[in-house]
């Protein structure tokens, strides 16, 4: 209900209640329309006929709330559509992820062929052998990972360091020495990049994506994320180690939780394993798929931001942004072990004489029809 009253200062009981009878004669003279408009105030807070100051200050905060709505609007908004463009699908789509290596010519198994689907891509790991007395680097630990995020599926393959294939300008040798030749000549980009060509000539595949690191990378990795969960295939003794201390030490089969330091001695090692470098291999399959699961364990999963940020520091090179790579954590948030799929390089061993070196030395030669099939099969779906 409004109610009102008389606005003239000069009346001797402006602002009181008044007698009984200047009430009535009040109330009547309004009820009669007697007060001209302009002397009835209404106390309603939605009446336009409200003082200047405190019609002012309304707008002031009709003004505030709108603008923060604004603000809050386009805050939400942002967040949305940063969350939107940071899916998989979003991101990695066809049209935007790089290619940064593809089969020259006949060199490829197979004709390489164009992502198949938004939130595929085919991602290269590379890990170095640098010692501070070498010149340059070789490539020790060569992964081929195919990642289709929209169907949580991953393939894996591991390439020997010693598989035989074709380096421009020096002939069939050692697809570990096309970083250490090439960075001897270039630097450490050059190494990568002929890296990448060597391998996608031998698959027959594009690469978008590389990352690669040293084991004191992995080492460092594995002890910002608290260690690892690893199953052992094989009984593993150090016969190599980068510490002097574990010589000898004997890591049996089975599950294990390991530090950075001892993921590295495990990874680095071949020459006690009863497959040599396929075991070697099953190794480093089992360290990365330990990696992924501790760092997608759910008290660890609001780590991951702060996580990418210092990764960077532990890669020696990569093309992956920091993006690209909470785009690509977000896509696996539900990884399972299951939803990974491992391949070895088909073909024999076999003594034969290096270009490089100039003598004989071990060789993988690799089964391109049987490799052809794998690849065809499993990595361009």
């Amino acid at each position: 209900m409004t109610t009102s009253r008389h606005s003239d200062s000069s009346h001797p009981h402006n602002g009181s209640q008044g007698s009984p009878d200047e009430r009535a004669h009040t109330e009547g003279i309004a009820a009669s329309g007697g007060f001209p408009p302009e002397h009835v105030i209404s106390t309603s807070p939605f009446d336009s006929a409200a003082p200047a100051d405190v019609q002012t200050r309304r707008r002031n905060r009709r003004a505030w709330w709108m603008g923060g709505a604004a603000v809050l609007a386009c805050l939400i908004g942002g967040l949305a559509y940063a969350y939107h463009r940071l899916q998989p699908a979003q991101h990695f789509t066809a049209t935007q992820v790089p290619v940064v290596a593809k089969p020259a010519g006949t060199g490829g198994s197979t004709p390489a062929l164009p992502i198949p689907h938004d939130g595929t891509f085919n991602l290269l790991l590379l890990g170095i052998d640098a010692r501070a007395q070498d010149q340059a680097s070789r490539t020790d630990s060569i992964v081929l990972v195919h990642v289709d995020i929209p169907k949580h599926d991953y393939e894996v393959l591991s390439i020997p360091r010693d598989s035989r294939v074709d380096l421009p300008g020096y002939g069939e040798t050692k697809i570990t020495h096309a970083n250490y030749l090439a960075e001897l000549k270039g630097g450490e980009q050059a190494g990568i990049q002929a890296t990448l060509q060597a391998v996608s000539n031998l698959t027959g595949v594009s690469i978008n994506y590389y990352a690669e690191t040293d084991y004191w990378g992995l080492q460092d990795i594995v002890d910002a994320i608290g260690g690892i969960p690893m199953e052992v295939p094989v009984d593993v003794k150090l016969t190599h180690p980068w510490y002097h201390e574990d010589q000898g030490m004997v890591i049996p089969k089975g599950e294990h939780f390991l530090d950075g330091k001892m993921v590295t001695e495990i990874v680095h090692e071949r020459y006690s394993l009863p497959d040599g470098e396929f075991d070697r291999q099953r190794l480093q399959e089992a360290a990365l798929v330990g990696i992924a699961k501790q760092v997608l364990k759910p008290e660890n999963v609001p780590k991951i931001p702060s996580l990418v940020e210092t990764l960077p520091k532990y890669l020696v090179t990569t093309n992956l942004t920091q993006t690209d790579m909470l785009s690509l954590a977000l896509g696996i948030k539900d990884f399972e072990a299951g939803q990974v799929h491992y391949y070895q390089v088909p073909g024999h061993s076999a003594m034969m004489m290096d270009p490089v070196v100039g003598q004989q030395l071990w060789y993988w030669i690799p089964d391109r029809q049987g490799l052809a099939s794998i690849i065809q099969e499993h990595f361009m779906d």
